[in-house]
């Protein structure tokens, strides 16, 4: 019988608690809203201030887009940029000429006529020819 007077007194203990944690929680809940409420009054005066703002933002930018002389202006840029980039391809062609190495143009139409001799020469040595004995190495040893 004592086992049952506990549990029953545990089962009222558990339920004062749980009933207890729901009326906080129905608290929190109503405190939620009221901060929803809250921020939702505050934010729509600076949503419509933002708005504002980016609506003068962008008629002014669209103004000084159709302005004759910002139209002027980005075409002279344009011009100025090809014309530096195309000095700059100068300034290379001339660094690597100077140096001595191949272009990447003249690289290719290297590796073309190779190829293009190669076939040739498949066409023109027997297929038991082709294979040439070792060269010897023309550096010194190491030894």
């Amino acid at each position: 019988m004592a086992t049952n007077g506990k549990a029953q007194e545990l089962e009222t203990f558990v339920k004062q608690q749980l009933g207890g944690a729901q009326k906080r929680l129905a608290g929190l809940e109503q405190e939620a809203n009221k901060v929803l409420r809250t921020l939702r009054t505050r934010t729509k005066g600076q949503a419509r201030e933002v708005e504002k703002f980016l609506g003068k933002v962008n008629t002014e930018a669209s103004a000084l887009l159709d302005n004759a002389k910002v139209k002027e202006l980005g075409r002279k840029a344009t011009q100025v940029s090809s014309e530096v980039r195309k000095r700059l391809d100068g300034l290379q062609t001339k660094a690597v000429e100077a140096v001595g190495v191949a272009s990447q143009a003249q690289v290719k139409e290297l590796n073309r006529e190779l190829s293009r001799l190669s076939k040739k020469l498949d066409q023109i040595v027997p297929p038991t020819v082709k294979k040439a004995p070792s060269r010897p190495s023309s550096r010194p040893s190491a030894s």
